[in-house]
């Protein structure tokens, strides 16, 4: 089994739960990606006023990191993948490019628009919302999907995740008090996912 990981705005393959994921999963004997896209240090660009941010992360740069490990990734017939934030939202535009057939998918905090209270997460995700998707073959690509929100996430309303889990058709798993569930709430490991990983195989 092939697992990618897509991680969100601002984040790095470092954060959080996704170095301890990607061993358990290797441990299992499965082959992991976890591809580092384009983003800015969040440090650096608050330090300048928004209008001069010019972000590094956009739709096109993500596709073209992700197609340099396309080949290597579709070449097990089983794939699974893993979203978080701005990931699972980027995974959408990929299929809908490329048409590849996904097992499973697990989307954690997901959105597919977003206006945040800042100016710079709005500019760095730009690219990626107000896209008409089509669901019908989405699902057809996706057929199976687990979507994981926490009832306190200061990012992403409740209803933004059940709106992206009605679309896709996916199972809905509610926590609680687990804030956005990145490097902010400070999480180093996630086994619910890991045990969803072990049901897909």
């Amino acid at each position: 089994m092939t697992f990618v990981f897509i991680h969100g705005s601002f984040e790095h393959t470092t954060d959080a739960w996704f170095p301890w994921l990607k061993e358990q999963l290797e441990k299992l004997g499965h082959e992991v990606f976890l591809p580092q896209f384009p983003v800015d240090n969040w440090f650096e660009v608050s330090l300048h006023g928004a209008k001069q941010y010019k972000p590094t992360q956009n739709l096109s740069s993500w596709i073209q990191t992700f197609e340099q490990i396309q080949p290597e990734i579709q070449k097990d017939s089983k794939l699974c993948f893993i979203g978080h934030s701005l990931g699972p939202l980027f995974l959408l535009h990929l299929i809908e490019k490329h048409h590849f057939y996904v097992n499973d998918a697990i989307f954690i905090a997901p959105f597919f628009d977003l206006q945040d209270s800042s100016p710079y997460i709005n500019k760095a995700n730009a690219t990626f919302l107000q896209k008409k998707f089509d669901f019908s073959k989405l699902q057809q690509y996706i057929p199976q999907s687990t979507v994981i929100y926490s009832d306190d996430d200061p990012y992403v309303d409740e209803e933004k995740s059940l709106e992206f889990g009605k679309k896709l058709n996916s199972k809905i798993i509610k926590l609680h008090g687990l804030g956005h569930m990145g490097a902010e709430a400070n999480m180093k490991e996630f086994p619910l996912v890991l045990e969803l990983c072990k049901k897909v195989v």
